[in-house]
């Protein structure tokens, strides 16, 4: 599909969706859920996601944690990945009490921890997920103040690397703590969206690589010469990015034709930063797509996960932006 086509269908499922039951979000969420449909060469059916919401809110009750913009997102994705029916959402539900139970927070953001698990077999779930608790009690001792309920998707998501399964879970937390150090040492500020890129490039490398740590540098300059800033948001795609470039030339010319193309044809005009980090992630997705099927370390899993820490990047940067609105008025 050319690039063109990526971003038309975008646009499409964009449309589609905020004509619908997303009319009133917020366009970067309208844009998260299109962009996972693009990502699945996938239409978005308002009316499927009208009756998933209903089947999800019969099983939540009133009462509840899971609140809009991750809630939106989070439908959104699962109907982008072909999970459709009543017992998808039950799965969900049930795979969030299931981290409850074993102490993980009561937080919107545990649901897309939920949402990983739904790419672990059911025999497997209670593992990965005390595997899951304990290193992001390893996190936690590194960051106590920064390590907050959105980096349990994090700690599930190490937990469920095949590349990772050999190390310990203080060993898994020590390695996201050495790339986070290391990738501070190269201008990476402190901040959780660092968390988010250590921790990826510990599941993409499974050890300590300074063959992606010499690639940093070389995507920041080729971001820098496609007009992008170097920002927390992209910390991840860069990271991402240069991992890729260890495995196979990235067509950064691909990049200026993505960015211009959401310039030109997506309703993103005030929102410069974030069109930046949708166009890396259209880059990304279309990399991953041409590396050979034998890859040991790209995964259905790895882009799910990427996924969701960008959808639970959104999330966050919206409700940051919405307290500041409030507390302003």
């Amino acid at each position: 599909m050319s690039r063109s086509h990526v971003v038309a269908l975008l646009q499409i499922n964009y449309q589609a969706f905020k004509e619908g039951k997303g009319k009133w979000f917020d366009k970067r969420v309208v844009y998260t859920v299109a962009q996972s449909f693009a990502n699945n060469e996938r239409l978005f059916s308002d009316t499927d996601y009208r009756w998933m919401e209903k089947q999800l809110q019969s099983e939540l009750g009133i009462f509840n944690v899971l609140v809009q913009p991750v809630r939106g997102i989070l439908l959104g994705m699962l109907l982008a990945n072909g999970k459709s029916k009543a017992l998808d959402i039950h799965l969900l539900i049930t795979d969030y009490q299931r981290l409850r139970d074993v102490g993980f927070q009561a937080s919107s953001y545990s649901y897309f921890s939920a949402y990983l698990l739904q790419y672990t077999e059911t025999a497997e779930k209670e593992f990965i997920i005390r595997r899951g608790q304990s290193i992001f009690e390893k996190l936690k001792t590194h960051h106590y103040f920064l390590t907050g309920a959105e980096d349990g998707m994090v700690a599930i998501a190490l937990a469920q690397k095949k590349n990772l399964k050999s190390l310990t879970t203080k060993q898994v937390g020590d390695l996201v703590e050495e790339y986070y150090q290391i990738l501070n040492d190269r201008g990476f500020h402190k901040s959780n969206q660092l968390q988010f890129a250590a921790a990826t490039a510990a599941m993409l490398t499974g050890k300590f690589s300074i063959e992606l740590i010499d690639q940093i540098e070389f995507v920041i300059d080729e971001l820098k010469g496609s007009g992008l800033r170097f920002r927390p948001e992209f910390y991840n795609s860069i990271v991402t990015l240069a991992f890729l470039n260890t495995l196979k030339k990235i067509n950064f010319q691909a990049l200026s034709e993505y960015l211009e193309l959401l310039e030109e044809k997506t309703n993103l005009r005030f929102y410069k930063d974030f069109r930046h980090s949708l166009a890396l992630g259209l880059l990304i997705n279309e990399e991953m797509s041409l590396l050979s099927n034998n890859s040991l370390n790209i995964s259905a899993l790895t882009i799910t996960m990427m996924m969701a820490q960008e959808a639970s990047a959104v999330a966050a940067a919206i409700a940051v932006s919405v307290a500041a609105s409030n507390s302003s008025s």
